[in-house]
C-alpha cells in the first residue's frame, strides 16, 4: 500500500486495484451514505461504463483509513472530453467522494480533496492541461457540497437535467 499522507491521524493511501478489491464491500458502503447513491462493490472495481473509460483511475484515487478500514475515500480517473457543453475538455474526474457518517463535519472531506488535488497534478494517460470536474446534484439539500468545492475555486460551467434530479458540473483549471 501507497501512502500518499495522512489527514489528522488517519493514513492515506492511493486506492490501487488490490486495495479496492479488498476493501471493496466497505467502499461500497461509504459511497452507499451519499443520498441517491447507489454503489456496488461491482462498481467500486469497474474500470469503465458503458462507453466511457476510467483512464487511471488506480493512479489518481485515495482512500482514508482508521485502524484497518475505510473511513473516507475519493474515487477520481481521467475522462475525455466529450461533444457537449458539459465535458468538453479532458478532465480529472473526482466520480465519488465519501466519508463515514461518523466523521463528518470535521474537516475530513476538505483535507482529502486538498490531498486529491496535491497528488493529481498530471495526467498519465489523456493529454493537456489538467482541469478537474465533478458533478453533484444541484438540490438545496447538496448546497454544502457545493460550497464545498467552490471553496476551492471549482467554478459551475453546466447543468445536467435527469428524470429525478438535476445535477450541476463544476470546474477547476489551475492554467490561466
Amino acid at each position: 500500500m501507497k501512502e500518499v499522507g495522512t489527514i489528522y491521524h488517519y493514513p492515506v493511501f492511493l486506492l490501487s486495484r488490490d486495495i479496492a478489491k479488498k476493501y471493496a464491500k466497505d467502499i461500497a458502503r461509504l459511497v452507499n451514505t451519499i443520498p441517491l447513491v447507489q454503489y456496488s462493490e461491482k462498481e467500486v472495481l469497474a474500470e469503465a461504463k458503458e462507453d466511457r473509460e476510467f483512464y487511471s483511475k488506480w493512479k489518481h484515487s485515495l482512500v482514508v483509513f482508521d485502524d484497518k478500514k475505510p473511513i473516507g475515500v475519493i474515487i477520481g480517473y481521467e475522462r475525455k472530453s466529450e461533444d457537449n457543453n458539459q465535458y468538453s475538455l479532458n478532465s480529472l474526474y473526482i466520480s465519488e467522494l465519501a466519508i463515514s457518517e461518523q466523521l463528518r463535519n470535521k474537516g475530513i472531506a476538505r483535507q482529502l480533496i486538498k490531498l486529491f488535488l496535491d497528488n493529481n497534478k498530471k495526467f498519465f494517460t489523456l493529454d493537456g492541461d489538467v482541469v478537474y470536474s465533478i458533478q453533484t446534484n444541484s438540490a438545496d439539500w447538496n448546497q454544502h457540497v457545493i460550497k464545498l468545492y467552490e471553496s476551492f475555486g471549482f467554478k459551475k460551467i453546466a447543468e445536467k437535467q435527469y428524470e429525478n434530479r438535476k445535477d450541476v458540473i463544476l470546474y477547476l483549471s489551475t492554467h490561466t
